[in-house]
């Protein structure tokens, strides 16, 4: 019995994080190719306005300051884009996800990237669970606790893929308040579905660690008895 509705349990959790995660594809997308395409229209049209034969008084610098905001807000809107679901993670996967958000330096930290020589094969939803959990720790573990360099680390081991975080400045200081950060994320619940586990270790030498492990290979979780 106690098998059985563990198996539901997680079938339930599965199908949320699964729909979670279309849906934010789905609004990426919608983002993406509707009111982005809009604001570069815009954007042509006032540059075409300031060329205006007969304009009245400071319409140039007003289309100007209308390009800027139109600029920024075009920013702003990519940086959702990439919170809600990253085209690179689509496009070309894990790694390359990683990669990017490491150049990125996301709220300006330093991030340093260890990656594995082979290549990591995950299922699309895992991955795509396994960034954000990374993203997550990123933002909003380091960087409420002043964290501003860190270390992250994917290691394939047999059949798991590890993803290791680690804060470049050793402050055992910082060991219980990352523990309470990491529970408000619901890391358990997010990696129960997924057959994966997390942990964190101080290390006298090294520092806090905190390492997500996930399975390359997962079977399907059926909500059938």
């Amino acid at each position: 019995m106690v098998d059985t509705s563990l198996i539901q349990c997680r079938a339930l959790l599965a199908r949320q994080q699964l729909l979670h995660q279309q849906q934010h594809k789905r609004l990426a997308r919608r983002i993406h190719d509707d009111i982005s395409q809009q604001l570069t229209l815009l954007s042509l049209q006032l540059s075409l306005a300031q060329m205006d034969a007969a304009p009245p008084p400071n319409w140039a610098q007003t289309c100007q300051q209308w390009s800027a905001m139109v600029l920024a807000l075009g920013q702003n809107l990519r940086h959702i884009i990439n919170e809600l679901q990253p085209r690179v993670l689509d496009d070309l996967g894990l790694v390359a996800a990683l990669q990017w958000y490491a150049h990125s330096r996301p709220n300006g930290i330093n991030l340093k990237l260890l990656l594995p020589d082979q290549p990591v094969v995950l299922p699309p939803s895992s991955a795509s669970e396994l960034f954000a959990i990374c993203r997550d720790i990123v933002t909003d573990v380091f960087v409420p606790n002043g964290v501003k360099e860190a270390g992250i680390e994917l290691e394939p081991a047999n059949d798991t893929v590890r993803l290791r975080l680690r804060p470049s400045e050793n402050n055992p200081a910082l060991e219980p308040l990352v523990s309470k950060a990491l529970d408000a994320l619901s890391l358990h619940e997010r990696l129960l579905c997924m057959d994966g586990s997390f942990e964190t270790r101080l290390d006298q030498d090294k520092g806090l660690a905190i390492t997500i492990s996930m399975p390359m290979t997962r079977q399907p979780v059926s909500c059938a008895a």
